[in-house]
């Protein structure tokens, strides 16, 4: 009777020893597992780690680009607001040199207004000198003529002239006969009287 308590008491043992190694097997099998599952998220926690400061990185480095090109485009639109500027400038002076170069075309088509009228008063007054030169002609050639009419009178009047000297010669001649015709006579009356008393 002693001997199968002892036989059941080291197969309760035994049982209990298995046991305990099994629990012991789970244990360490669990604990490996444990490890190797904090291991492995250790592992991914570093590269999780690794990836934020990458990612930090790279958002400070865009963060800096981003500075930068929106202080490129602040730069940009300063540029484009001052080429806008002198633009609008560049307008107002293209639309003035516009305005000028109209009213200069409206000068000019003045000026060669008046021209045209300065050269039609010009070719009136060239055919009015042309008139008066030959009114001129005309009474150069009157006045000719007349100095011919008076050259012809002017001889027409010596010869007459000449002819009255003559005729008045002639004439005092003849009084000349006449007076000693009477003279003659006178003394041929004288001598008749002596002749008588003779």
């Amino acid at each position: 009777m002693q001997q199968g308590v002892n036989v059941t008491s080291q197969t309760g043992r035994q049982q209990s020893t298995d046991e305990g190694a099994a629990q012991s097997q789970r244990y360490q099998d669990e604990r490996a597992l444990v490890d190797l599952t904090v291991s492995e998220l250790q592992r991914d926690l570093q590269r999780v780690e690794d990836q934020t400061r990458i990612a930090s990185q790279d958002a400070n480095n865009a963060r800096q680009g981003a500075q930068q090109a929106r202080s490129s485009a602040q730069q940009a639109q300063i540029q484009a607001r001052q080429a806008q500027n002198q633009a609008q400038q560049a307008q107002g002076q293209a639309q003035q040199a516009q305005n000028q170069l109209q009213q200069a075309q409206g000068q000019a088509q003045q000026a060669q207004n008046e021209a045209q009228q300065a050269s039609q008063r010009a070719q009136q007054a060239q055919g009015q000198v042309q008139q008066v030169q030959s009114q001129v002609q005309q009474a150069q050639n009157e006045a000719q003529q007349a100095n011919q009419r008076a050259q012809g009178a002017q001889e027409r009047a010596d010869q007459a002239n000449q002819q009255s000297q003559q005729a008045e010669d002639q004439a005092q001649q003849a009084h000349n006969h006449a007076h000693q015709a009477q003279t003659d006579v006178g003394q041929i009356r004288t001598t008749a009287r002596q002749l008588q008393r003779a």
